[in-house]
Formats: structure tokens, C-alpha cells, sequence
């Protein structure tokens, strides 16, 4: 199985994909690429930022951690 990227590595493929989108030289095809991967990075990042979140909210409800 693969390993998950972090949430810094989806981060970096989010800024790489704008980056690249407002540029404005890419052809439609390939800005198109960008964009998916750049949305899949970001539905990424909000999965990973549930996670932790649900977890802060585990460890502030158990004083004992």
C-alpha cells in the first residue's frame, strides 16, 4: 500500500498547481490536468485536516490523553 502524502507535500502540490494556472501559458489540456490534480490535492488536505481536528477534539475530551 502507499503512503499517504503529508499535508505538506498536498500543500506544495496546491501551490505548484496555481502557480501553474495563473501563469496563463498552459494549453487547455494541461491546465486541465493541473487543475484535477490540484483539486485532488486539496480534498486531500481537508481529509487530513478532519483527521487531526477530530483528534484535537478526542484529546481535549480525555484529560488523560
Amino acid at each position: 500500500m502507499a503512503k499517504q502524502p503529508s499535508i505538506e507535500d498536498q500543500f506544495r502540490a496546491i501551490e505548484e498547481a496555481v502557480a501553474a494556472l495563473e501563469g496563463g501559458e498552459l494549453p487547455l489540456e494541461e491546465a486541465l490536468k493541473r487543475y484535477e490534480a490540484g483539486l485532488k490535492a486539496v480534498r486531500a488536505a481537508k481529509g487530513q485536516l478532519d483527521a487531526f481536528q477530530a483528534r484535537l477534539e478526542e484529546l481535549k475530551a480525555d484529560p488523560a490523553g
